[in-house]
């Protein structure tokens, strides 16, 4: 990885933000970053703009975030909905204000009112058991892969922000969708030695359990650029940085460069959480990129957009996960459905050795297992 200075003034502007409640932090919020990360977004280029598909999923965050801001927010289904687990379902209610206004009005009817109230007594119910679950789930999972890499480290701070189905694992305060982020990563570390990943990039990494998931199974990792849509990249900021032992490096800090170099802190992780559009100012050498789920959900020249940053910038290869056909049709107002074979063709020439890294991922939570690629530049 080239290296440079630090970012200046990227930690001195840093806010407090944290609140520490037991063995947990409260992650606070920070308005003018997500106003700043908005106004940019929207004077930004349609191709780095989020896809149809994401700007509905894109509006009810912002409407959300507004309303109820960033506690816990682990535990708010309307604003986790789309790339994060947690909270009780709630009714996804429309964009239009009268439309909104009206199903309001609609529930305060005597007769809809106890209607409501003994559905959402049932729904909580259900919900509580889903959640005992997922945490049996999560631990014998966990004691899984720990036989497979007995080295596993799970950072701190995983459950901050409020998150309503943690669980202990060997002392430890874990969540069900870490060790389900972990078991794809633990994928990818079986057939990579960690020793061979020192820096990433991320495209769409969600609230950001992917980076740590790498965290706790890589202990010489040092840098990790994720890259996502406003305002998803304002909430996973906001969580890493409540992280101990992790260096964020936030939108404020890199807004204003022409040229962003990543650079490295002593005895941490850094992560530099980028807009989409930053990404072609990105300079810098990194081992490997990480895709899951989230190019079948954008157009086909979207995704070739970014395979060509890509392969500017990595040089040992790509992980991909993606359903073999694309997404349901019509998602995204695709015209054609960005299926594996597609995304694959994007990377092939730069990273022609194809393997199928998937053991762990499809057996402990039903992932498909062709659902997974890592495309090298040399055999591993």
């Amino acid at each position: 990885m080239n290296l440079s200075r630090a970012e200046s003034g990227s930690e001195a502007a840093a806010k407090p933000l944290l609140r520490h409640s037991g063995s947990r932090a409260v992650v606070a919020d920070d308005p003018d970053l997500l106003k700043l990360m908005i106004d940019d977004a929207e004077q930004s280029s349609a191709l780095w703009r989020p896809t149809p598909y994401w700007q509905g999923y894109s509006e009810r965050i912002r409407r959300e975030l507004a309303r109820s801001g960033l506690a816990n927010f682990r535990a708010n289904q309307r604003l986790l909905k789309g790339f994060g687990l947690g909270g009780l379902p709630e009714p996804e209610l429309p964009p239009s204000g009268w439309k909104r206004f009206i199903w309001h009005a609609f529930e305060q009817l005597p007769g809809v009112r106890q209607i409501l109230a003994e559905h959402r007594r049932i729904l909580k119910a259900e919900y509580e058991h889903h959640k005992e679950i997922r945490r049996l789930h999560g631990q014998l999972a966990m004691d899984e892969i720990a036989r497979a890499f007995p080295y596993v480290d799970p950072p701190p701070g995983l459950a901050n922000g409020g998150a309503d189905d943690a669980f202990l694992w060997r002392n430890r305060l874990l969540v069900p969708s870490f060790v389900m982020y972990l078991s794809r990563t633990a994928d990818f570390y079986a057939h990579m030695p960690p020793a061979e990943v020192n820096c990433l990039i991320e495209v769409g990494p969600g609230l950001g359990l992917s980076s740590l998931a790498h965290m706790a199974l890589n202990p010489g990792l040092r840098l990790i650029v994720n890259v996502d849509i406003v305002p998803v990249l304002y909430v996973s900021t906001q969580f890493l940085r409540s992280i101990p032992g992790v260096r964020v490096v936030d939108y404020r800090a890199t807004r204003d460069k022409d040229i962003i170099r990543a650079e490295l802190a002593a005895g941490q992780v850094t992560i530099y959480q980028l807009a989409p559009w930053q990404l072609p100012r990105l300079q810098g050498t990194f081992d490997f990129f990480f895709n899951a789920f989230s190019f079948q959900e954008m157009e086909r020249e979207v995704c070739a957009s970014y395979a060509e940053q890509v392969k500017r910038l990595v040089r040992k290869g790509v992980m991909l996960h993606s359903k073999v056909a694309g997404h349901q049709p019509g998602a995204g107002g695709q015209l054609s459905p960005v299926t594996f074979d597609f995304l694959q063709s994007l990377f092939d020439e730069a990273f022609p050795i194809i393997a199928h890294p998937a053991n762990l991922w499809p057996r402990l939570f039903g992932g498909p297992p062709d659902s997974a690629r890592l495309l090298t530049r040399h055999a591993a």
